[in-house]
């Protein structure tokens, strides 16, 4: 898990390991664009945002990402297929695995089912005897008695 420094940011616990089952193909019907074709596993520690308590929630991903060399390679492409433009100097499979990682997590992790912890105030009876601020508004748009 510490491989992937951007995915532990958000982390409460980067311990774990990550289950890493990838290939490299290379389509003879589609030229110049080779195919990163795996799996990922993990369980990441967060913090549910309903209960705020720990949440350990197990992440899948399947990667399908054909790797093209510029955009005109990529428009041969489906509509449907993800990519990813390669530059001559090659990539680095660690950011591209951490990428599709941070994709899964969701943007507010909670627990399927979990109860919403709700701390109520006690009002003083001052406070709930506030003067309306709207009073004067309604005093104003009453008809003025007819002297």
């Amino acid at each position: 898990m510490a491989s992937f420094p951007r995915l532990c940011e958000g982390l409460n616990d980067h311990e774990g390991v990550v289950q890493v089952r990838c290939r490299l193909e290379r389509e003879s019907e589609v030229r110049h664009v080779a195919w990163l074709r795996g799996t990922l596993e993990t369980v990441v520690a967060l913090t549910c945002q309903r209960c705020l308590e720990p949440l350990a929630l197990p992440v899948s991903v399947t990667v399908d990402l054909a790797l093209v060399h510029d955009e005109e390679d990529a428009e041969r492409l489906s509509d449907d297929t993800d990519y990813l433009v390669v530059a001559e100097q090659g990539l680095v499979l660690a950011e591209i695995l951490e990428d599709e990682l941070l994709l899964a997590i969701p943007f507010i992790p909670a627990h399927e089912s979990c109860e919403l912890k709700v701390r109520t105030l006690e009002v003083s009876g001052e406070e709930s005897r506030r003067e309306n601020p709207f009073q004067v508004l309604a005093a104003l748009n009453k008809p003025a008695a007819k002297e």
